[in-house]
């Protein structure tokens, strides 16, 4: 005879909503109290149903909040989760969209809250790497929403999941090529959102500080000049860009950790050393297809934005339905290394 989940509940004198969260490893249950249910379960043989679940579960309808950063990857992003809800077939998602700006740490811990306290089913976000928001999201997991993190990740947050390309990983190839590239000598320049030690884009620090370490090792011939911050702001790129080059005629290479490229390719053209100078740069947006086109960008890695949206789509989904947890808390997407040969 099948057993239920009320029968476990009355004989472990517990609410059967505490022998599901039990079930499905959600928080909310004492240590004590969660042994003795699963020990009941155990002693009872309780085998769950996924086809009843599926039912059960398929006529309510599933709210998301997806909380990202103004900057050029999040239109990508954004397509990538609608094409993840649109795979959930049989199941009705509602994604809730809040666009924050660049580094606004305290909007995103606030909205955080608010999607907490409105009881939302699942939270996908790019994080800024910062107290306030690693907070905000343990406190969301602790009320029993899962929390996914995608195209950048937070320290030591208790999401249940980061997907996303290994920006460590990546780094180094980007590392490796460009010190081929200027066979191992020469003066470059790097321009990032912010310098690793103050920059809260998780992603965009560690691409800067792998390739800044991989440089330093293995290719000492190449000397790094100066690390610019954009900001994310395409005024002051072109303004920074445009400054280097004047003051820095011997300037090989640069490596691009965040947006504005097309405001570093503008520079360049005008100072007519698009053809002198070494450009690598991250993601594969078609202004920076372009550029590569004409030969002003070398090398750019492309991350897999449609994957980074659907996957957490699709986690959430799973664990909300089922119950079940990512095989590991970090799932890297592939990247491209392209360059003009390959487009």
């Amino acid at each position: 005879m099948k057993v239920t989940i009320k029968e476990i509940a009355e004989k472990a004198g517990v609410h059967p909503a505490t022998v599901d969260k039990v079930l499905h490893h959600r928080v909310g249950v004492s240590d004590e109290v969660r042994q003795k249910v699963q020990a009941i379960i155990d002693e009872m043989g309780y085998k769950p149903n996924p086809a009843g679940r599926i039912l059960q579960k398929q006529g309510k309808e599933f709210r998301i909040a997806a909380i990202l950063a103004d900057v050029d990857a999040m239109p990508f992003l954004k397509s990538g989760i609608d094409r993840g809800v649109s795979e959930q077939v049989g199941f009705q998602i509602r994604i809730e969209y809040h666009i924050t700006k660049f580094q606004d740490a305290q909007g995103q811990a606030a909205i955080l809250d608010h999607a907490a306290d409105n009881q939302v089913d699942g939270i996908i976000i790019s994080p800024i790497n910062s107290e306030i928001v690693r907070s905000a999201i343990d406190r969301a997991t602790e009320a029993g929403i899962p929390v996914v993190t995608t195209d950048s990740d937070i320290d030591n947050a208790k999401r249940l999941c980061y997907v996303g390309v290994d920006s460590a990983r990546a780094s180094r190839v980007a590392g490796r090529l460009m010190g081929e590239f200027l066979r191992g000598a020469g003066q470059i320049a790097i321009i990032s959102s912010a310098i690793a030690e103050e920059n809260n884009n998780y992603g965009v620090a560690t691409r800067q500080q792998g390739f800044t370490g991989f440089i330093q090792r293995e290719f000492p011939g190449i000397e790094i000049v100066t690390c610019l911050e954009s900001f994310e702001d395409a005024a002051i790129t072109y303004q920074k860009t445009a400054e280097i080059l004047r003051e820095y005629p011997d300037l090989r290479g640069i490596y691009i950790t965040c947006g504005g490229v097309s405001e570093v390719g503008r520079a360049l053209r005008e100072s007519g050393r698009e053809q002198e100078v070494t450009v690598f740069s991250f993601e594969s947006y078609p202004e920076i297809l372009a550029l590569m086109q004409q030969g002003v960008i070398n090398c750019t890695l492309a991350s897999d934005f449609q994957r980074q949206g659907m996957l957490p789509v699709k986690l959430i989904m799973d664990y909300l339905v089922f119950g079940t947890k990512p095989a590991q808390e970090q799932l890297f997407t592939e990247f491209r290394v392209l360059v003009k040969e390959s487009l």
